[in-house]
């Protein structure tokens, strides 16, 4: 907030998880599941709708990770890809559309894994870095389900976010164990 006060504009950046441990999506146990209002939307809706208002331009670089987005042409597991498919230019305008562009691509994503942060922190750092000097306050949004295989480069990466004009919302989405982000 006092980022706000002080006149300063605020970024979103979502991230989604396309790890194989979300279930397949064709069953309904999936927080992925094909239906309606899976668990990813309704995350997706609910945190974004709270920070959609501050972001002047709501123009949001949206990333899946540890997925096979075979919608990009690749047919192996990345741990951070454009949603939209313009790596030079990931931006999604609006929370609706964000979670239109979800769904269309979600039966072209594979599930994959692991859960690796590291690759999807680093596009965030330079992502952030890219912004000096444009009093830019940056938010990642990072929705996954569970635990993380590359904690120590995460916890590194972490601590030199730490240092940058930004936050870092980790919501856990499902039912699994998330005492070890705290």
């Amino acid at each position: 907030m006092d980022y706000l006060r002080s006149g300063w504009a605020v970024s979103l950046v979502c991230a989604i998880d396309y790890t194989a441990s979300n279930g397949n999506p064709s069953e309904p146990s999936s927080l992925h599941y094909l239906g309606a209002n899976n668990e990813y939307e309704k995350a997706l809706f609910n945190v974004g709708n709270v920070v959609e208002p501050y972001d002047a331009d709501r123009s949001f670089p949206v990333f899946g990770f540890g997925g096979i987005p075979r919608h990009l042409g690749l047919n192996s597991v990345s741990h951070c890809f454009a949603m939209n498919g313009l790596a030079g230019n990931p931006e999604i305008i609006g929370i609706q559309e964000i979670v239109d562009t979800y769904k269309r691509t979600l039966p072209m994503i594979g599930l994959g894994g692991p859960t690796l942060f590291a690759p999807l922190l680093k596009e965030f750092k330079s992502y952030v870095s890219s912004m000096a000097g444009s009093q830019t306050y940056n938010i990642l949004l990072l929705l996954t389900d569970g635990a993380i295989h590359d904690m120590p480069q995460t916890i590194d990466l972490v601590c030199e976010l730490s240092e940058m004009p930004c936050s870092i919302i980790i919501v856990g989405v499902g039912r699994a164990d998330f005492e070890s982000m705290e």
